[in-house]
């Protein structure tokens, strides 16, 4: 007897889900390639009109790429940028960023390439958080998980704050990409506990990356080591909770070995000169640690818990709506409430991508809450730049609720990323005009083409050049690295001189500018949009017209170049 087969036909709500579905995974694969679009236009392609070299109130940029260019002279750096922190006398973070940048320079020598690794990475970054993010998010339908993955990597790639300091070669840059890289080294340790072909070089993997992070910020200098031993703690738990003692448990003892090793550039530096910068550091956590022993317990943790929560907020507040307005403030206090505690309430992700991201928010939030939140640049929290994004979509992915709340909550979401969105989209595209807009500022290439037009030997002056610049300036590193014409860049302008005048500027919060009678410079002045608190945004402004007797020598698209009478 043949068995009958009745097929039943499907429900109209099972045909309804199953297009919504379709609907949202069409969605996510577009947002996950726009995302990538993005990146690429604005960081890949961006970086090569290379128009923030010299920007700031010192030349870092143009220490470090003398730095980094030194070493094909044999002169390996034992020490890092320095970093001035907490009122004391300052301390030099590890070298590896010099090293991580310095294979880069075999694509030439001009400044942009020096700059290329950071716009590289911030690339690298946007797939690798969709795919961490996808990770993160178990137990969520296929089709939400790569909606919400794309929403987020999307979303991540028009971060203002990512871009603009992606464009230029800065050690903070990186960290992003690094924390990243660290967190799926983690999980991947995780998931194959038992083998030995996996732990080894993924313990080995993560301890070089521990030694990059360290080398790219005091933030990370402080955090992260601490999120290691958090995260090896964690590891050793699992290992002996499901194996037993064995040798696995040692395992994280040859990351540390890894870093230590990949270190070796700074701890050579450190024998010679008997460890003062490592004491250095060290005196600066025990005077931090220390530094409340003037007040009562409970003033010292109140005043650190506010100041965790409002340095979350003004990520927020930053970052995602650059804005400083009491209104807006409130508006986004209630919002990120609103979404962080349903998602830290409802998570049920992935727990090992889960522990070192909250280690790391955490403890970046804690180190931070000893500095004041309204004075405290964006790239200072670059550890915590996802972690709006990430908190949304754990709200958006494991929210239960149903009905009209259902709606008027996933709305006021979504009015909060177009919102977000929105917001920086408008820095970005002001920040590409300046790059390749009708009134664009002059790049690099631009100034390496004026410099090749001087007679050999000329004088090019410039009166900023007085204030740190007198050794690492712009003119001095191009000519001397890519036009080699023997120009001397000088701050006393005197007849016979050469000035290079742009016909816009970048008024920047800290950038220090010549006036345009080329005997004096100062630091650019700010507006409402122009507030140290949200940096890096900036207004683009006609330079005034030249202030002392000249002749026209070379004009440009971005700038006129004069012989002073």
């Amino acid at each position: 007897m043949k068995a009958i087969i009745v097929r039943r036909r499907p429900l109209q709500h099972e045909l309804t889900g199953s297009k919504h579905q379709k609907f949202l995974k069409r969605v996510g694969w577009v947002l996950i390639a726009l995302a990538i679009i993005s990146g690429m236009v604005t960081r890949i392609f961006a970086v090569f009109q290379y128009v923030t070299f010299d920007i700031g109130p010192d030349p870092d940029q143009i220490r470090d790429a003398f730095v980094v260019m030194d070493i094909w002279q044999g002169e390996l750096p034992a020490m890092g940028p320095k970093s001035y922190g907490f009122g004391l006398a300052g301390f030099h973070i590890p070298p590896l960023y010099y090293y991580l940048v310095f294979p880069f320079t075999l694509l030439g020598q001009a400044p942009v390439f020096l700059a290329f690794p950071n716009a590289l990475f911030s690339f690298l970054a946007i797939p690798l958080f969709i795919y961490l993010t996808y990770r993160l998010l178990t137990g969520v339908h296929f089709s939400k998980r790569l909606f919400l993955s794309g929403l987020s990597g999307f979303w991540y790639s028009l971060l203002f704050a990512d871009i603009f300091i992606s464009n230029f070669q800065w050690n903070p840059s990186a960290m992003p990409f690094f924390l990243m890289l660290f967190t799926l080294i983690y999980a991947i340790q995780c998931q194959h506990l038992s083998a030995w072909k996996v732990q080894i070089p993924a313990w080995t993997a993560s301890g070089v990356v521990l030694a990059i992070l360290v080398s790219l910020h005091t933030s990370a200098l402080f955090v992260m080591p601490v999120v290691y031993m958090i995260t090896a703690l964690a590891f050793m738990g699992k290992v002996f909770k499901g194996m037993g003692a064995n040798l696995r448990l040692a395992l994280p003892g040859l990351g540390l070995l890894a870093a230590a090793i990949a270190l070796a550039p700074y701890w050579i530096g450190e024998l010679q000169s008997s460890f003062s910068n490592t004491r250095s550091i060290v005196r600066t956590i025990l005077t931090v640690s220390g530094s409340d022993e003037d007040r009562s317990l409970a003033i010292a943790l109140g005043e650190k818990g506010i100041n965790f929560l409002l340095h979350y907020l003004n990520s927020v507040r930053q970052v995602y709506f650059w804005n400083t307005s009491v209104a807006a403030a409130v508006i986004l206090a209630l919002a990120i409430t609103m979404i962080s505690s349903v998602a830290f309430l409802k998570f049920r992700g992935d727990q090992d991508i889960w522990l070192v991201w909250l280690a790391t928010w955490g403890l970046l939030l804690l180190a931070a809450s000893n500095l004041d939140p309204g004075q405290t640049a964006a790239y200072y929290r670059s550890l915590i730049l996802m972690t709006p994004i990430v908190i949304t979509a754990i709200t958006l992915a494991y929210a239960d609720f149903q009905g009209s709340r259902a709606i008027y909550y996933h709305s006021a979401i979504a009015v909060f990323i177009a919102l977000s969105c929105w917001q920086n989209l408008s820095h970005d595209a002001q920040f590409m005009a300046a790059k390749y807009g009708p009134k664009r500022l002059m790049n690099t290439r631009e100034v390496a083409q004026v410099i090749a037009h001087l007679p050999e030997g000329a004088r090019l002056c410039s009166p900023r050049i007085a204030r740190n610049r007198s050794e690492h300036n712009q003119y001095r590193y191009i000519d001397t690295y890519v036009t080699r014409q023997g120009i001397a860049a000088v701050s006393n302008c005197q007849a016979g001189d050469y000035v290079i005048h742009p016909k816009r500027i970048i008024h920047l919060a800290g950038n220090y500018l010549d006036y345009p009678d080329y005997q004096t410079a100062d630091f650019a002045d700010t507006g409402p949009k122009v507030q140290p608190e949200l940096w890096p945004t900036f207004e683009i402004r006609d330079n005034q017209p030249i202030a002392r007797p000249a002749t026209l020598f070379l004009e440009l698209q971005t700038a006129t170049v004069y012989v002073l009478s």
